[in-house]
């Protein structure tokens, strides 16, 4: 990792795309306009049926998956991705209860300029921001994330995560709070949290973390 990528106060990690970014809504949006949806689904319930595009069965082509690897890689593409509304102004809020430690994101490490750029153009609270490093394979992210969380514990105290499938590279004694955000419910041996929306976040966060 690069040097700026050290922890350097306890807190919380934040996860990135589909918790502060709609990055598969900007996928799917231009997907569709270069490689059609042939179900004539709206972008809304393109999302809702399979979340990611990488679970969309019309979008496996080699052109598909190539033009999904070379957006990856691009950080001007990064840099325009569209905002979940209200993510910027609930992590400030959450950031006065308990320090954002990191953003911690399975992006690649090609996309950190990109990356920070979009951070502090919707001026979210600075922290280290920490990329798969380019050794580990897009399909190892969560495993890699999942070993941050526990190497960095209890430094890293928690996360804010989009993704329930990190829960299963994390050990059932994994001490720390996974806050679950855009969900209402999961079964876990580990603390989740689930928060349907960023006010529940803070609301949670607020519970579990104020003096």
């Amino acid at each position: 990792m690069e040097k700026d990528s050290l922890i350097k106060v306890s807190g919380l990690a934040v996860d990135i795309d589909e918790t502060l970014s709609k990055t598969n809504h900007h996928w799917v949006e231009q997907l569709q306009k270069a490689f059609g949806n042939p179900e004539g689904l709206s972008v809304e319930e393109l999302v809702k049926k399979y979340r990611y595009t990488q679970n969309v069965p019309y979008w496996q082509s080699k052109e598909a998956l190539d033009w999904m690897e070379y957006h990856r890689n691009s950080n001007k593409t990064h840099e325009i991705l569209p905002l979940i509304e209200g993510s910027p102004v609930f992590l400030e809020k959450i950031s006065k209860i308990v320090p954002i430690a990191a953003y911690l994101t399975t992006r690649p490490d090609t996309v950190r300029e990109g990356t920070r750029k979009w951070l502090e153009k919707h001026k979210f609270p600075k922290a280290p921001l920490m990329c798969r490093p380019k050794e580990i394979p897009t399909h190892d992210g969560n495993m890699w994330k999942a070993n941050v969380l526990k190497e960095e514990f209890p430094k890293i105290k928690g996360i804010i995560d989009d993704n329930p499938g990190l829960v299963k590279f994390l050990e059932p004694d994994y001490k720390g709070i996974f806050f679950l955000y855009d969900h209402v419910q999961v079964k876990s041996k580990i603390n989740i949290v689930a928060c349907k929306e960023w006010e529940a976040v803070f609301v949670q966060v607020k519970k579990n973390y104020s003096k």
